[in-house]
């Protein structure tokens, strides 16, 4: 399976980016992200990000199912710079089979927080996002 876009090695993505102030948060600069959805999981299935720089999420569907990224506590804590690509009141974002979507948001606040398919957690999709 490949990517549209390398695939970023996440250890390796946390170290790099700057802190930005908020209402000067960078997202054409924000840092990449990659978030492959396949029947039933995410790859990775753990994101590590840092309190208060952006982030571009890139998330493509290589499923034969829609998928979300549903983490409400999450997307509650942090900015979304294109709030038009959250669905269900800003708990999730869709991604139809064969698409991808870009999610640009800076974290507010450092925790775990817990990530599913909303459809599919049933069937192990699920993650965790930790934001330091």
């Amino acid at each position: 399976m490949t990517l549209a876009r390398p695939t970023v090695v996440l250890g390796a993505l946390l170290l790099a980016g700057s802190v930005h102030a908020r209402g000067d948060a960078g997202w054409s600069t924000a840092t990449p992200v990659d978030l492959l959805m396949v029947d039933d999981r995410f790859v990775p299935d753990r994101l590590k990000l840092r309190q208060g720089v952006a982030y571009q999420i890139h998330m493509e569907n290589h499923g034969r199912d829609l998928h979300e990224f549903t983490a409400p506590e999450f997307l509650a804590t942090a900015e979304i710079h294109n709030r038009g690509v959250l669905a269900n009141e800003g708990k999730e974002v869709v991604v139809q089979p064969g698409q991808a979507v870009d999610l640009y948001l800076m974290p507010l606040k450092t925790g775990t927080f817990r990530l599913i398919c909303a459809d599919h957690d049933w069937d192990g999709m699920i993650g965790e996002i930790v934001v330091q």
